[in-house]
Formats: C-alpha cells, structure tokens, sequence
C-alpha cells in the first residue's frame, strides 16, 4: 500500500471524543468500520483496492489506534462516531461495518445516518442466542487477570466458536498479538452485541440498499445471522466468499474489495 497516498485526521464526536481516521483514493465516498479486537489496518489491503475507484476513510473505532476514548461506553456512542464520519465523507457515501463493526453501522443507519448503500460482512448479532453469554463472565475474568492469551482463547471457543485446530491456527498468525492487545475492549462490546436482540426486527425493516458478505467457511452462527437478516431486508444482495471465513478482508483483501466495488459502483 502507498503510504504516501494516506492522509491521517480526527474527527470530533458526539461527545467530544476524537476519532481518528486515514483517508486515501478519490471517488464516491466509501467509510469502512474494522470488528472487535482490531483495528482500521487490518482494512488496509481492502482500502487500497478500493482507492482505485474510491474515496476510502478508514477508521479507527475509539479505544484504539489513532482514536481516543471516553469513560462512558455505548453501542450509542460508536454509531456516533460513525455519524461524524459519515459527515466528514459527505452525501452518497457507502458504508461498511465487519464483525462488531456491522453492527455499529447498522445502528449508525437505524438512527438516522444517510447513506447510499451498506455493506455488512457477518454481524454477528445475537439471532438464536447470545452471542457472548454466560462465557463472558469467565472472559472478562481472564481479562482483568491481565492474561488476555487465556481471554482469546474463551474467546475463540465461545465467541468466535471456531475449532481448537482452527484457534491454534490463528494464535500462530500476526493477528493473535493484536487481538490479545486489544482483549480489553472486547468486554464492553460484548455486553452490547448480547443487547441488541431487541433490536434485530428493526435491523431486519431497514430499507437502505445493502450487501451481505459472508465466507464460505464461517462458523454458523455468523452465517445464520446474516441469513437472518437476507430473508427480512427488501433491499439485499448476498455475496458468498469461497473458501473465505470471517477474516477474508485479510486473506483476500484484492477478492474482498471486488465484491464491494461491483456492488457500490454498479
């Protein structure tokens, strides 16, 4: 990715918290919100691809990276933040949330935020059960302890429900440490996820044009979660990634960056 081509900003939130955010390409506006236990690099390989026919603002969802943060926490104050953005990236601009994220920008939608269309890949809201649960107990426990390996993994189990192959597989990757670095924040975003059952009827009545990207080999509740919403939104187009799981942004960022491109442009 060429840096030089990479701007670094903060805007002013709600609440006057700074959110920090890069901006590269020119082009309709496109403002990508990174998952939990992240942060807006991993979107950078995406970002670039897009820059070539878009205008790209990567964030940094507060508590981390280039953003600041505040002692009060809501899924409120994230869709703030996006709401800040969005302004910043003015009328027609396309949105997309993973993971977390998704839901943030969903809720940014909810509230009011205009957008020309949404994408969402595996927002992993809480269909059939929560999504944290009784395990989030035993999470933030790990978590206090200052042990965020042993956090991941409850994580991995619980959470992300991926297989103790498929969790060794992504300790031994460059992810792992940035996850463990940022276990932190992932309590408080929990407790929301789990809040928003009383909410996905009306993710599911909104009528903004939207795509949902899902991988192939995704565990199943994400899978089931944005089935959910395919068969409840008026305005939806599925793209099922081959091969992919619930970090293609990473693994084919070229590929990714394709499907949103053909579906924002078109």
């Amino acid at each position: 990715m060429q840096t030089e081509n990479i701007t670094t900003h903060t805007v002013q939130s709600a609440d006057g918290t700074l959110i920090g955010y890069r901006r590269l390409g020119s082009g309709s506006p496109i403002v990508l919100v990174h998952g939990s236990i992240s942060t807006g690099d991993q979107w950078h390989g995406v970002a670039a691809e897009l820059a070539r026919t878009n205008t790209v603002y990567v964030m940094d969802r507060r508590g981390r990276g280039l953003s600041a943060d505040a002692e009060e926490y809501a899924l409120g104050t994230e869709s703030d933040d996006i709401k800040a953005l969005l302004e910043v990236a003015g009328e027609g601009s396309a949105l997309l949330g993973h993971s977390y994220g998704a839901i943030c920008a969903l809720e940014a939608v909810r509230t009011g935020a205009s957008v020309s269309s949404l994408v969402l890949y595996e927002p992993p809201l809480p269909v059939d059960a929560p999504t944290a649960g009784a395990a989030l107990e035993d999470y933030a426990a790990a978590v206090n302890e200052g042990d965020g390996d042993k956090a991941m993994r409850i994580a991995a189990a619980h959470f992300l429900r991926i297989s103790p192959e498929e969790t060794e597989g992504l300790a031994a990757s460059p992810l792992w440490a940035g996850m463990v670095g940022l276990s932190a924040t992932w309590t408080r975003e929990l407790r929301e996820i789990d809040l928003t059952d009383v909410l996905i009827q009306q993710y599911a009545d909104l009528d903004v044009s939207t795509l949902l990207l899902v991988g192939e080999a995704s565990p199943t509740h994400l899978v089931g979660a944005s089935t959910h919403l395919q068969q409840r939104l008026a305005n939806v187009t599925g793209h099922r990634m081959p091969g992919q799981s619930h970090f293609a942004h990473v693994m084919d960022p070229a590929g990714v960056a394709g499907a949103i491109q053909a579906f924002i442009n078109r």
